[in-house]
C-alpha cells in the first residue's frame, strides 16, 4: 500500500468513528428526551392522583366518623388502613416496582437502538 492509500484508510476510518460517536450522542439525547418526558408526565400524574386520595381520604374519615361517632378513631382506623397498605407495598417492592423499571429501561436503552446497531454492524 503506499502512503496516499493509508492515508485515506486512516481518515476513513476517523470518519468513521466520529459517525459513530455521533450516532451514539444523538441515541442518548433522543432517550434522555423520552425519559424527561416520561419523568415529567408520571410526576404530573401521581400529583393528580395524590390529591385524589387526599380528597378521598377525607370523605373516608367523615364517613366513617358518621359511623363510629368519633372523628379522632375514624383518623385512627384510615390511618392504620394506610399504614397496613405501605407495609404491603414495603414487602413487596422488589417485585412491584424494581423489575418494571429495569425493563422500561433496558427497553429504552438497548431496545430498538440496541438491535439496530447490531445489524448495523453486521453490514460494515
Amino acid at each position: 500500500m503506499t502512503h496516499g492509500t493509508m492515508e485515506e484508510l486512516f481518515q476513513d476510518i476517523k470518519y468513521y468513528i466520529d459517525l459513530r460517536i455521533k450516532r451514539f450522542k444523538l441515541n442518548m439525547v433522543e432517550n434522555l428526551a423520552v425519559f424527561c418526558s416520561r419523568a415529567i408526565s408520571l410526576t404530573a400524574f401521581l400529583l393528580m392522583l395524590l390529591l385524589a386520595l387526599v380528597t378521598l381520604t377525607g370523605a373516608l374519615v367523615a364517613a366513617v366518623a358518621l359511623w363510629i361517632n368519633s372523628v379522632i378513631w375514624a383518623f385512627v382506623i384510615v390511618g392504620g388502613f394506610y399504614l397496613i397498605a405501605a407495609l404491603f407495598f414495603y414487602m413487596f417492592r422488589s417485585r412491584l416496582f424494581t423489575g418494571g423499571m429495569v425493563r422500561t429501561f433496558s427497553r429504552m436503552f438497548f431496545g430498538t437502538n440496541f438491535n439496530e446497531a447490531e445489524e448495523d454492524d453486521e453490514e460494515d
